[in-house]
């Protein structure tokens, strides 16, 4: 039986090794490309994923900012308006305030007349306001045309304002207890 096949030559193994080396490592490439290709499809996959994702957020982002942007514009113009609203100069509003202040006006008068805020207001009435002093007294003098000496005229004189007293404790300045 061994007579039929023809003993090879050394040269004949040789090529007949490399040939199937050869195969073999093709097979092994083939295998190796076939995994790298599953692998990298997973991957864009996975990639594919994140940025639709992102694209969602993305578009989420736009929309919060196109509503923020809407609000923005809103109150600009609410603020455009309420300053031309308001006088010319806010120093002018402050000026009529101190007037106001000094001729008796209340806090609430002060906030709707010229334009400030209840904390200026009162600010302003405590350090301008008219001082809530006693009344003055009624001074006794003789009439001058009286026909009945026992009769008195009455008229009213300011009293002379007192110096506080001193309790003890100091008092810092109105704006060092405001600011």
């Amino acid at each position: 039986m061994f007579e039929i096949l023809p003993n090879p030559s050394l040269e004949t193994l040789m090529i007949a090794g490399r040939a199937v080396l050869l195969v073999g490592a093709f097979w092994v490439f083939a295998l190796a490309f076939i995994r790298w290709r599953r692998a990298d499809e997973r991957a864009t996959a996975a990639l594919h994923a994140k940025l639709d994702r992102a694209f969602v957020e993305l578009r989420s982002l736009h929309e919060t900012v196109s509503v923020m942007s809407a609000r923005i514009d809103g109150m600009s113009e609410r603020s455009e308006m309420e300053s031309h609203r308001a006088p010319a100069g806010s120093q002018r509003g402050y000026d009529v305030a101190t007037r106001l202040a000094r001729n008796g006006a209340s806090a609430e008068e002060l906030m709707t007349n010229c334009g400030i805020t209840r904390h200026e207001a009162e600010l302003l009435t405590r350090l301008h306001g008219a001082r809530q002093e006693a009344p003055p007294a009624p001074v006794r003098t003789q009439p001058r045309h009286a026909q009945e000496p026992a009769q008195q005229q009455v008229t009213m004189q300011p009293q002379q304002p007192q110096p506080p007293t001193n309790t003890g404790r100091k008092r810092g300045s109105l704006l060092s207890v405001v600011g």
